[in-house]
């Protein structure tokens, strides 16, 4: 299942391009210099290429969520979207920062959970959750907004031998949990399928489903340890958690 770009993360994310002005501190990057970049390859309506970064990058003071490939662009058909990591120089323009890669890779998100269960003599499947970014700040030290997007991949891969299909009642599909690991009570939510008939999935033999969800400010409000959990509603088997760290400005 195609990653959506970060507009249509689930129909929550709105992609945006931040620029703010921030004091300059050692490990920012220079324009025009070679950086790397977490984020996941996508294909733009013009049929160009972008990388959306969940955790941005601070370059020449500027804060930027969205690199717009320049140059070869070969790598990025072959990754489209897939998250990775990607090496290259960045040039900044008034409305973009124009990349142009080097080199790029499929990484797996750091801290995901995984897991693989099962269900019946013929069904197996790989369960994962990552949490892009894990670790994040909603503020910089002078107050203003970090710009982090920060989200949960949740993850199918259908590896038994036969289908996976799941009917559910109600268009609650993906049931979302994150809890403090202090005190403090729980965010909840859920979501309906990202697909035509949005109370059913259905994931061939290797396929995988995929489905994102944003993470509010008011998820984890307070610095400090978090757990995520994701499940298939009603569905226990299915269920997979992953640790975030919200950090003190």
């Amino acid at each position: 299942m195609p990653t959506p770009r970060c507009a249509r993360w689930c129909g929550l994310l709105v992609a945006f391009f931040l620029a703010v002005t921030v004091p300059r501190s050692p490990g920012q990057a220079k324009p025009d210099t070679v950086i790397t970049a977490l984020g996941f390859v996508e294909r733009t309506d013009s049929g160009g290429w972008e990388i959306m970064l969940p955790q941005p990058l601070t370059v020449a003071g500027r804060r930027v969520n969205l690199l717009t490939a320049r140059g070869n662009t070969e790598p990025y058909s072959k990754l489209q979207d897939r998250y990775v990591k990607a090496v290259g120089r960045v040039r900044l323009a008034p409305r973009e920062a124009a990349f142009d890669v080097t080199r790029m890779e499929e990484v797996l998100p750091e801290g995901t959970g995984r897991i693989e269960i099962h269900p019946s003599f013929n069904q197996s499947a790989i369960i994962t959750l990552s949490a892009i970014p894990n670790r994040f700040g909603w503020r910089l030290p002078d107050g203003q907004p970090s710009g982090v997007q920060p989200l949960l991949m949740y993850t199918i891969l259908n590896h038994g031998q036969s289908e996976l299909d799941f009917l559910f009642r109600t268009n609650d599909v993906l049931c979302v949990e994150i809890r403090p690991q202090s005190q403090g009570a729980s965010w909840q939510t859920a979501l309906p399928a990202p697909t035509r008939s949005r109370e059913r999935i259905m994931i061939r033999l290797g396929g995988v489903y995929r489905q994102f969800v944003e993470i509010p400010p008011d998820a984890m409000p307070w610095p400090g340890e978090y757990t995520a959990r994701v499940t298939l509603c009603g569905i226990a088997d299915y269920t997979a958690e992953t640790q975030l760290v919200v950090e003190n400005p």
